[in-house]
Order: structure tokens, then C-alpha cells, then sequence
């Protein structure tokens, strides 16, 4: 439509009463069905950002604008409703689920179903979803049935606090009629002379408002996972205070100086690689969001290592293949053009992927005026304060006495620093990492299950590199320095992120954990600390409710009635 923007204020905003959102501290949540080009959101959300209001906005499309239709799309709307130069860089690809963005520095919040809203309304019904607010776009009833069921509309109005408002650009009786059943007080709004007149209405029923969310949490180890959640609850108003055992934040794994943010991806369609693509696709949005100022990013080149053949490789890029450009298969000579470095095989190219400077990241996270850091606290003695308490301090969680059933342990490893001429121009890896680093070059990690001897450790390092630049010649490589550290895994090397259970498979109150992310602390913690914040304050966490089972700790308590306890776990 050539007034689009108006039109939405017509329909959608200004029969709902959104036109001056207000400008209190409570966040305003809004659903939508049928997403499309955005131009709802964008809308809605210049309207908060000019009355400086929060705003959570939930929507869905069962067939979403490509990454690369959106960005045009965006690009003539920006300039009216600037906030699409924003989300047109952070995109999310189209993979099924959810995606969540933090966009006009965390005001407003996006979070988007690319699946049918069905689904989409079954997941927030087991949230305990509450919304102020729907605006109903699908396409017209007739061409679109499902979308305007009975069943679909009684959800609606299921997921609506008293007093909340609908509006949809429809006039259809049976709509009417299905959004009256479902507890809405309807109206017919005079379009004229665009249209005839469209629908917009009041839930009348009782349903009460969202949970209260806490004043204050507690979170025990100020690595990246305790840092990633703080910086979570922090920005949704509460404060935080972070205890941590060693004198400084960034301890453990999180005090090496590089690390990457990439994903290696599986290509068995498993909750496993569904949770490792979603949270890349969040880390990478969160980390451009909550640290703008970062080393620019460089991509990274995957090559064939263990447990990622070169036939595995091209599986993966063939099942993505078609959600976005965020991932490129490179024959041999592409990726030795890219690199720049010898290889045997092609590879995958992730543009998006990058090496982090832990502690600059650590101490961005922690840098809030809602976050209190005490360093020097042992991290076995419960913090005093009151509010929920958040375990992150690795394989250390087994020592309260509550988590002690956590299959946790420490899986140490090396990186080694070294000065070579013949460095790849961008980050490799394979069976392991090859970073160039500030005129250096990061070589990683080794994975230990038992420490080894750092010599033995840096000859593993080294063989990654080409031979020539091993033996001895002019060029060769000259070692510089090393770095040791431990890592925390869980017995099925998935992340352990939510609440603590007893015995009885009951969520011990006020009691959650983040830990478990191995070797892609950058790829997890992110995710991690944004789904359990979201836990925390009751709100939707950006996960299916399979990726929030497989992330659950309950699944030990499960196992361990059927096998006994593994690892440092215990009754």
C-alpha cells in the first residue's frame, strides 16, 4: 500500500488505543499474527521509542520474507521508520522456532515464530503468555482459513489480560463473531474511504496480569554464563549482584584472551542442532547488540575435523541452504583463496562468526549500573541476599548441596600464542582453531580430559600448522606463549540452563543453574542467559519447549532414577 505506515495507525494502532503508548516503566506486550513485511512492528515501535516505553512484541509467519526480500523491503522504509536499518542487520535466518532481537538499545524487543501460529500460541499458552495487545494481519479469512479457526481466535483471547485489545484489518462476520465467543467486547471501525470498515475490539474477561517479576537476584561465578545472565536480569529492571571465588571477574575458561563465536553446526535434525543453530543466531545478534564497539567482524572458514567429514560439511550447507547467505559451502580452491593458508578439503563459510576477547567481553556484560560484582567470595557459601540465586561457576555448581545430582566435570585445555610470517587471513578450523590475533597467531584448543603436560599440549597445538612452517627454515614459526584453562561439560555435553529440581522432580524455588557449555561457551551463554532470564521473570523464553527440555536439568534427575549417578554427580 503507498500509505502504508498510515494505514497501520488507521487498523491496527490507533484502534487500539496505541497512538500514545505512555511513557510508564512497564513493558508493553504485544501479539501478532502474521508478521509479514514488518511494517506493524516498525510502526508500533517508532510510537514507543518517541514516548520512551518498553515494548516486548511477539509475532509469527509460517512463510517469512527471505533475509535478502527483507533487506530491500527495509531499505525503502528506513528512512520514515528507521528502526528496519536496525533489524534488517540482525534478520534472524528462516529456521523454524524462535528468534529474539534486542533492538533501540533493549527498549524494544522482537521476538519472532517462523512456524504456523498454531504452534506459535500452544508455546506461549505453557509460558503463561499474557498480552496487552493483538494485532491480527494474516491474509483474509477466505484465502487463509486456519489462521481465523475458532480454535486459533479462543486462543487469542486465552492469552489476554483484562482490558487487552484486538484490531485486524477484516471485517468478516465469522471473525467477529469468533473473537466475541472468545471474550472480546468487538467494534466495527469505519475505514471509509479506503475500505468499508475493519474490526477492533476489549477483552472483557478476567484474566489477571503476567507474574510479578523479582526485585533483585543473586548469581554465583562471574565467568561469561553468570555474566550473560546478570546482563539479562539487569536490563529487565532488576538488581544484580554477582559473587565470584577468584580475585577478579573472567575467571576459568573466560580468562583466555581469544575464543571463537561459531557454532559447528550437526546436521542431524536433532534438538541438539537445533539449539546450536538458534543460539548462534542469537549470540551473534546479541554480541553486535550488547557490545557495538567489538573487533570488526571476520568471518570464519569450518574444515573437515573430527566428527565433521567433508561429505558432513556439505550436508550441512545443503539443509541451510535455503534459510539465509549466513553460511557458504567453499571448494578447496575457494577456501584456500579465502584463507589465504593450505588446505586439503573445501569448507564452511560463516561470515558472521568471529573471535571474542574474553575478558573485554566479560567485563562489557558486567558493566551495568544494575550489577554489583564482589569478587573473593567462595562460591560454596549461599549468597545471603534475597530473590532468585543463579549457579554459574561451572563444574563448581556440584558444590551446593541442592545441584549436587548435576553430571558436571572440568575438561582442562591449552591455547598456544605464536609469531609466524605465513598466518591464514582469516580464523580456520578443524580439529582445531587457527585465530590470527594482533599480529600473532591463536592456536587451540586442546580438549584434556585429565591435565596434560602444556609441552604436549603446544606440539598438539602446533601440528596444525603446515609443515613448512614446523620445520626449522626461515619462516618458520616462533612460540611466543600459553594459556591453560578448564572448561565445564555435562555427561551429554549439553548446556544445563534453568530451574534446580529435588528428588522428586520438583523446581526448587528460587533456584536455577547456567552451566555445561563445554567448548562453545560463546555460542551458549548468551542464549542461555537470555532463556533463563526470561524463566526468571516469567516471560516466553525464546525456545521451543523441546529446546527448553533439552536444556533442563531435569533430565538427570530422569536418567539417574533409571541408571544411577555419572560423573562428580551425586545424591
Amino acid at each position: 500500500s503507498p500509505d502504508g505506515p498510515e494505514e497501520v495507525h488507521r487498523v491496527f494502532v490507533g484502534p487500539s488505543g496505541l497512538s500514545n503508548p505512555g511513557t510508564t516503566h512497564e513493558t508493553l506486550w504485544i501479539g501478532e499474527l502474521g508478521f509479514g513485511s514488518g511494517l506493524n512492528f516498525a510502526v508500533l515501535a517508532q510510537r514507543c521509542q518517541q514516548h520512551g516505553r518498553r515494548m516486548h512484541f511477539v509475532s509469527c509467519d509460517a512463510a517469512p520474507p527471505a533475509p535478502a526480500q527483507f533487506s530491500e523491503i527495509a531499505a525503502g522504509r528506513q528512512s520514515e521508520l528507521p528502526i528496519y536499518r536496525e533489524l534488517a542487520e540482525r534478520y534472524p535466518p528462516l529456521v523454524g522456532g524462535w528468534h529474539r532481537r534486542h533492538l533501540a538499545d533493549g527498549l524494544i524487543t522482537l521476538s519472532l515464530y517462523w512456524g504456523d501460529a498454531s504452534d506459535m500460541l500452544k508455546d506461549l499458552q505453557q509460558h503463561r503468555f499474557m498480552a496487552q495487545g493483538w494485532f491480527l494481519d494474516g491474509f483474509a479469512p477466505d484465502r487463509n482459513p486456519d489462521m481465523w479457526s475458532h480454535g486459533l481466535l479462543t486462543s487469542i483471547g486465552e492469552l489476554s489480560v483484562a482490558g487487552a485489545t484486538v484490531a485486524t484489518f477484516t471485517a468478516a462476520g465469522r471473525v467477529r463473531r469468533s473473537l466475541q465467543d472468545a471474550g472480546f467486547e468487538m467494534r466495527r471501525v469505519d475505514q471509509r474511504p479506503h475500505k468499508r470498515e475493519s474490526l477492533a475490539g476489549v477483552y472483557r474477561g478476567a484474566h489477571s496480569g503476567r507474574p510479578q517479576r523479582p526485585q533483585r537476584a543473586s548469581v554465583v561465578g562471574a565467568g561469561l554464563a553468570g555474566a550473560s545472565v546478570a546482563r539479562q536480569l539487569a536490563q529487565r529492571g532488576l538488581a544484580v549482584t554477582v559473587f565470584e571465588a577468584a580475585p577478579a571477574a573472567a575467571a576459568g575458561a573466560s580468562q583466555i584472551p581469544v575464543s571463537m563465536l561459531h557454532p559447528r553446526l550437526l546436521a542431524d535434525g536433532s534438538s541438539e542442532a537445533r539449539l546450536r543453530c538458534h543460539a548462534y543466531h542469537y549470540s551473534v545478534a546479541a554480541v553486535a547488540t550488547l557490545w557495538p564497539d567489538a573487533p570488526p567482524t571476520t568471518g570464519a572458514l569450518q574444515l573437515p575435523g573430527r566428527n565433521a567429514s567433508p561429505a558432513r560439511l556439505q550436508t550441512i550447507a545443503q539443509r541451510y541452504q535455503a534459510t539465509g547467505a549466513w553460511l557458504t559451502y567453499l571448494d578447496r580452491a575457494e577456501a584456500e583463496q579465502r584463507l589465504g593458508w593450505p588446505v586439503e578439503d573445501g569448507g564452511l563459510w560463516f561470515p558472521h562468526s568471529q573471535p571474542m576477547e574474553m575478558p573485554r567481553l566479560v567485563a562489557r556484560l558486567l558493566d551495568h549500573p544494575n550489577i554489583e560484582l564482589r569478587c573473593n567470595h567462595p562460591v560454596n557459601v549461599p549468597p545471603a541476599a534475597p530473590g532468585p540465586v543463579v549457579l554459574a561457576c561451572a563444574s563448581a555448581c556440584n558444590d551446593f548441596a541442592a545441584a549436587a545430582y548435576l553430571e558436571l566435570a572440568a575438561v582442562h585445555g591449552q591455547l598456544d600464542v605464536v609469531a609466524t610470517p605465513s598466518a591464514p587471513k582469516v580464523p580456520m578450523l578443524g580439529a582445531g582453531y587457527a585465530v590470527p590475533w594482533k599480529g600473532n597467531l591463536v592456536l587451540g584448543s586442546t580438549y584434556e580430559y585429565s591435565p596434560w603436560e602444556p609441552e604436549r599440549a603446544t606440539r598438539a597445538n602446533l601440528a596444525q600448522l603446515p609443515s613448512s612452517n614446523q620445520g626449522g627454515k626461515q619462516d618458520s614459526t616462533r612460540w611466543l606463549h600459553r594459556h591453560r584453562a578448564t572448561r565445564c561439560v555435562s555427561s551429554d555435553r549439553l548446556p544445563v540452563v534453568g530451574p534446580v529440581f529435588d528428588q522428586e522432580h520438583r523446581a526448587i524455588a528460587d533456584l536455577h543453574v547456567t552451566t555445561g557449555m563445554g567448548s562453545m561457551g560463546n555460542v551458549f551463554c548468551h542464549y542461555a542467559g537470555e532463556v533463563l532470564a526470561s524463566q526468571i521473570c516469567g516471560e516466553p523464553p525464546p525456545a521451543t519447549k523441546e529446546l527448553e527440555t533439552a536444556l533442563s536439568s531435569l533430565r538427570f534427575r530422569q536418567r539417574q532414577e533409571r541408571r544411577g549417578y555419572r560423573l562428580n554427580a551425586g545424591p
